[in-house]
């Protein structure tokens, strides 16, 4: 592949080589995503996902309130309304629970978000979608190479999306991906992601020209980025150690203010097995975690927190209630911090944040 890559003036079968087709067809082989195709980000992946779907207006999709504002967005842009549930204090991730105590008469999809490459409870919530008809998309940005039992994430969905922009450990820089797990929807998305039109079947040789036939965006990666992506997918097993052997030194290094009660740690559930995209540590209040972040920054340490509750957004008023009782989104995103993680963070870096750690709790 690496070869066929390097060699875009190559020919085979008088046909130029195109470099997202290679790529597209590694990620098949290795993750076994069906019908993978690369886009130009994992934004825009989750709008044709409900581009594809084309439900009535007016219909309501659940969506994690903790969460990247690309879910909400891809929501009302395609005229739905989002419905806003809460979260589980461990994961981050969606809390099943509240997503069947959401669904009503005008519910038609779920969007999960495999928060920190951690998976969500499929199993249960497969279960409550197959239940109510209802179709699941898989918001997999975070989630390259990490699985669900001993699926890769990015199978778990109807529809599962990646991304590989610059913050994520396999990068283009800017770039994602979306993978149709079920045949029905296949036609309908070919022709959103080739402008809305039967393109795909002029390039099949099956019609003379084609037309516009559907609702549809400017959907595919430049080959350029496509050549770097497969770079970087070449050193995966690498990049991915790096970032777990990173979070396992966090871990095993904060577990002592753990045992005192001072932070909590991400849990990871038995059925999950992680790419160490991030590492967080929640604290008991805002007010402390503020305190901790002023902290490290006076000595030069960027630790940040992550989302705000969607709910809470002037926006999300607008355009979306949320559903049931907000237990821990405000809760425990106020306590939520994110430690420095990259794939060149070397260990005496990481030593000096977790000593202001224990410092700053002196």
């Amino acid at each position: 592949m690496a070869d066929e890559l390097r060699s875009l003036n190559n020919f085979y079968q008088g046909k130029v080589i195109n470099p997202r087709n290679l790529v597209e067809k590694y990620l098949v082989e290795k993750y076994s995503y069906q019908n993978f195709f690369l886009t130009k980000s994992c934004t825009q992946s989750l709008n044709l996902a409900l581009m594809t779907l084309g439900f009535p207006k007016g219909k309501e999709v659940i969506i994690p309130s903790y969460g990247f504002v690309s879910l909400a967005n891809s929501v009302v842009i395609n005229g739905l309304k989002c419905v806003f549930v809460d979260c589980e204090p461990d994961t981050m991730n969606i809390s099943a629970g509240a997503i069947e105590n959401a669904i009503n008469e005008n519910t038609v999809a779920v969007i999960t978000i495999n928060y920190g490459s951690v998976a969500c409870d499929y199993d249960r919530i497969r279960n409550i979608c197959r239940q109510n008809s209802l179709v699941l998309i898989e918001d997999n940005a975070h989630g390259i190479d990490a699985k669900y039992r001993d699926a890769y994430l990015g199978t778990c969905g109807d529809i599962s999306t990646l991304s590989f922009d610059f913050y994520k450990n396999i990068s283009c820089d800017e770039g994602g991906g979306i993978t149709i797990n079920h045949i029905d929807f296949m036609n309908s998305f070919v022709q959103s992601y080739y402008f809305g039109t039967n393109k795909k079947l002029f390039m099949q040789g099956h019609v003379s020209s084609y037309e516009w036939q559907h609702v549809g965006t400017n959907s595919l990666l430049a080959e350029h980025l496509a050549v770097i992506l497969q770079a970087q997918l070449e050193h995966t097993e690498e990049i991915v150690d790096k970032y777990v052997s990173n979070w396992n030194f966090y871990f095993k290094e904060l577990q002592v203010l753990e045992n005192e009660g001072k932070i909590k740690l991400a849990k990871v559930p038995e059925y999950a097995q992680h790419n160490g995209h991030l590492f967080w540590i929640k604290l008991n209040d805002l007010n402390e975690r503020n305190k901790l972040i002023d902290y490290l920054r006076k000595d030069g340490v960027d630790a940040t927190f992550h989302y705000t509750p969607l709910h809470t957004s002037p926006y999300g008023k607008k355009h979306g209630y949320f559903s049931g009782e907000d237990i821990n989104t405000s809760k425990e995103s106020a306590k939520l911090l994110r430690l420095p993680q990259y794939f060149l963070l070397k260990n005496e870096e990481q030593e000096k944040i977790i000593e202001n750690i224990f410092n700053f709790f002196k």
